[in-house]
């Protein structure tokens, strides 16, 4: 609930190539969902073509091919056993876990994506590495509300990632959560969220969500780009004629049965520290949007038809450390990350001096991991 679901971080691979790109981990690290947000794919060694011939043994001499006692006659050749070929292993079971908080509007949150993946391709080339088709399990859980849910992967080359989320979601009626409306113009600010709290007017609720995401990345020596947009479909059981909510997780008031997109873009320094434990430093800056849609059925007779609450926007800058990145050696925990990110609302109804001043940020940090529990990749 508190960061983007597109925010786990997965660094991509070091590689001076100019085509180089980054392979997602998993999961959303930052951790706006550091994500981000995915594993970093090991290298395969490489092996002989499978059709490609056995080198023949040294030949014997003639004496010693011939049958004793009949002159003329050769011995029969051994035939030929042509060696298997060690390929690497398609199938494996990776999880990705980021756990983070913010500040402004308040929010604690557990994400966790663990799954299947197969891999699809064995080139050599950077940009197909981690090229994949994974079926995960995603659950997040918060103090206000859990989402269970099954997530599709699809992973054609490193620099695009594409995911689709079907999720159950169970508010708890917990600290100022749920709240529902009857416009998109009604007021959501965190003083009348309190308000409506002390008068009983949250509740408990259930429903479900559509998730579509999009992961575009790419690394040119130590400059990292990464680009996830995300849009949400809510499907919420709620009181009355009420026809909007506000989404702690996205901080918007948005349409019940209607979309909401979000996009974080980061633009990245990765330094790698010269230490054993390669190490690495992320210092960089995000811009984050927030765009709820709305038909005629979500307005009020009279209203204005006219979208008061978008787009939000958020800058600032993006800090992260890995404390090492050693995926032979430590498979099931890997990519321990740290990442703060500060960001001052430049577009929000509410959090620009209307209800809660400018100069106060929204404070994002997380802590993100990342592991293989089965497989070679």
């Amino acid at each position: 609930m508190l960061l983007s679901a597109t925010s786990a971080w997965a660094a991509p691979p070091d590689d001076e190539d100019p085509e180089a790109v980054a392979a997602d981990p998993d999961p959303e690290a930052v951790a706006t969902d550091a994500d981000a947000d995915a594993l970093t794919p090991t290298t395969e060694l490489a092996q002989p073509a499978a059709n490609e011939p056995v080198a023949d043994e040294p030949a014997a001499d003639d004496d010693d091919d011939r049958v004793p006692g009949e002159a003329g006659k050769q011995k029969p050749r051994d035939k030929k056993v042509q060696l298997p070929v060690i390929v690497g292993d398609k199938h494996s079971i990776t999880y990705t876990s980021m756990l983070g908080a913010r500040i402004n509007p308040l929010g604690l949150e557990e994400r966790l994506w663990i799954g299947y993946q197969y891999r699809l391709y064995n080139k050599d080339k950077t940009i197909l590495n981690g090229s994949n088709l994974g079926l995960f399990f995603r659950p997040v859980v918060s103090p206000a509300v859990a989402l269970i849910g099954a997530t599709l992967q699809f992973q054609p080359a490193a620099v695009l990632r594409l995911r689709a989320t079907y999720s159950y979601v169970a508010y708890f009626g917990t600290f100022q959560f749920f709240q529902s409306f009857q416009s998109p113009h009604d007021d959501f600010s965190e003083t009348r969220l309190d308000t409506m709290k002390d008068r009983g007017q949250n509740y408990q609720t259930t429903g479900t969500q559509i998730e579509l995401e999009a992961l575009i990345q790419a690394r040119y020596k130590s400059l990292v780009f990464r680009s996830a947009t995300a849009a949400n479909y809510n499907m919420m059981n709620m009181r009355g004629d009420d026809t909007v909510f506000y989404a702690v997780r996205q901080d918007a008031l948005v349409a019940n049965y209607g979309w909401v997109l979000y996009n974080d873009t980061d633009l990245l320094w990765m330094q790698s520290l010269k230490n054993e434990r390669h190490s690495q430093l992320l210092v960089g800056a995000r811009a984050s949007i927030v765009m709820p849609f709305y038909s005629d059925k979500h307005y009020q007779l009279g209203d204005e038809m006219i979208n008061p609450n978008g787009p939000q926007v958020r800058v600032g800058p993006a800090l992260g450390y890995v404390f090492y990145d050693l995926p032979e050696r430590n498979p099931r925990f890997n990519r321990p990350t740290i990442l703060a990110m500060p960001q001052w609302n430049v577009q929000h109804r509410w959090r620009t001096g209307r209800d809660v001043s400018t100069a106060m940020p929204t404070i994002g940090l997380a802590f993100v991991f990342t592991g293989q529990l089965w497989g070679k990749n």
